[in-house]
């Protein structure tokens, strides 16, 4: 009972830091834009300059300023490259402190809930009168360009995800332990998961393993669990009825078969006892440690997860798997929309801008494109033959992709297939890809814009997510959907409601 209380704790407190974390930029600080010029001169090169970005990191941090990629970028185009890596899970306050601040670096990553609040304030430089002085800017995908934008503004370029991504994937050494079959069904998925609990299927003798796990992100939103919450009823967000999209903190119904099934999961032991304080990138650790039995797993990192796990256990082994069939048939995975973007600060020197839209068509090149995926040849990769490389030890080192993982990268799902890997594990992934692609689970509002939501729909969507966790650590009765459901719709969901379905007909 402490345990649960003091996670239950952690678990409100990681909420209302987020929650708390949506001041506005301030429109007061409104100076006149500079805009970068279409002629740039013929030396533009000749001078350098310093270029701060600021970017969302993950496991293991980036790189420091004095890094072979950093120094590389730094002679091509004759500038101080000084990039702030700022953890995932406290991008969103950080972004805050700068707003509060109106401090922002040269260019950043924006969130979209923040890119939307500050679009119609003059911090985004519009980059759409530029475009055609850059042809691989130019060429990202239309819909994925323009999203969230103000009509004919431009106002920076999307992170690009493979959209149906993550795989739900299964220790098959721990079924074949337990004699058991790939689950088809999620009745038969939840009797895995309960003996991957139950039976000790790392053979330690203590009761240390989990069915499965999952987080809540930072728009409140449930991560690593969408094949139950889909299987279920469930629609991404939301979902279309009779030409109407309905959010699901109004699919009643569907929540409570969901929460009988996640309640009963955390009160038999299958879900993780501390999945309320989870973090990014949590669920793919406690699976890499030899803790979980299933995960939702990006198959990018699939040769990573394998070292990582069978430097633990030898013997470790597990495969892709469709996601299970809900009662009437349902199915869904995971679905990635590409709304966060990297914006330009459009009040710093028109060098800067330039410099910085150089830099990011570079990126998108195939010449650029190689070198934040490969990095330098000679120190990361060497070439063996006309169609064989081999990677070199200092890749391992320095991690020479994390431009191309977490910053900014062409809009393929080559992104991470790297070219001294074999072919075949390169066939595996686009396997794998289009298998969930079968199982997509479409957000039909995902770029659609409410100022209501704007505003306040993260806080909104914490509080029925403390509901919902309330709910699921048997805290509260099931019924209590129906209340926290109300008042989600009663402090401002009603008008978020609204404000979608107009902008859904238009």
């Amino acid at each position: 009972m402490k345990k649960k209380w003091l996670t239950w704790c952690a678990f409100l407190l990681l909420t209302t830091l987020v929650s708390g974390c949506s001041q506005t930029y301030s429109e007061t600080s409104k100076a006149p834009v500079k805009v970068a010029e279409n002629n740039a001169p013929a030396n533009e090169l000749s001078e350098k300059l310093t270029i701060t970005w600021m970017a969302r990191s993950f496991e293991g941090g980036g790189w420091p300023d004095d890094h072979p990629m950093i120094q590389a970028l730094n002679q091509k185009f004759n500038v101080d490259l000084r990039i702030e890596w700022v953890p995932a899970d406290i991008y969103k306050e950080k972004m805050a402190v700068l707003s509060a601040s109106n401090d922002f670096p040269d260019i950043f990553l924006v969130l979209y809930p923040d890119f939307n609040r500050w679009k119609k304030q003059g911090l985004f430089l519009d980059v759409q009168p530029f475009l055609d002085q850059y042809p691989n800017l130019a060429g990202i995908p239309d819909s994925d360009l323009k999203a969230l934008n103000t009509r004919g503004k431009v106002f920076g370029f999307p992170f690009y995800f493979t959209q149906a991504r993550d795989t739900l994937t299964v220790r098959e050494d721990w079924l074949k332990k337990l004699d058991l079959a790939v689950p088809k069904s999620l009745d038969e998925f939840y009797e895995v998961a309960k003996a991957f609990a139950a039976k000790d299927p790392d053979g330690n003798g203590k009761p240390d393993t989990s069915g499965f796990t999952f987080y809540v992100d930072h728009n409140a939103e449930f991560r690593d669990i969408e094949f139950i919450l889909a299987g279920l009823g469930l629609g991404n967000q939301w979902k279309e009825a009779g030409g109407k999209l309905i959010p699901y903190q109004l699919q009643v119904n569907e929540w409570k078969q969901t929460l009988a099934f996640l309640n009963r999961a955390y009160e038999e032991g299958v879900l993780d006892q501390d999945f309320a304080v989870n973090k990014v990138g949590s669920p793919t650790e406690k699976f890499e440690s030899n803790k979980v039995g299933f995960v939702m797993l990006n198959p990018n990192q699939s040769l990573k997860t394998k070292s990582i796990l069978t430097k633990l256990v030898p013997s470790a082994a597990y495969s892709p798997m469709e996601p299970p069939k809900g009662p009437t048939g349902l199915t869904g995975t995971s679905n990635l929309e590409m709304l966060d973007k990297n914006v330009i600060h459009a009040r710093i020197d028109p060098k800067k801008q330039r410099r910085i839209l150089m830099m990011l068509d570079y990126f998108l090149s195939p010449e650029g494109a190689d070198f934040i995926k490969h990095g330098i040849e000679g120190v990361h990769y060497k070439k063996i033959t006309e169609d064989k490389y081999e990677r070199l030890p200092a890749a391992e080192k320095d991690r020479q992709n994390l431009i191309n993982n977490w910053i900014f990268r062409p809009f393929n799902s080559n992104i991470q297939m790297y070219k001294w890997e074999d072919p075949a594990l390169h066939q595996a992934i686009r396997e794998m890809f289009a298998m969930n692609e079968k199982h997509k689970w479409s957000n039909p509002a995902a770029g659609l814009e409410s100022e209501t939501w704007t505003r306040s729909g993260v806080k909104l969507n914490m509080k029925f997510a403390q509901a919902v966790t309330k709910i699921i650590m048997g805290d509260a009765p099931i019924n209590s959907i129906e209340s926290a459901s109300a008042e989600w719709l009663a402090n401002g969901g009603e008008q978020i409601i609204k404000e979608i379905n107009q902008a859904y007909k238009e």
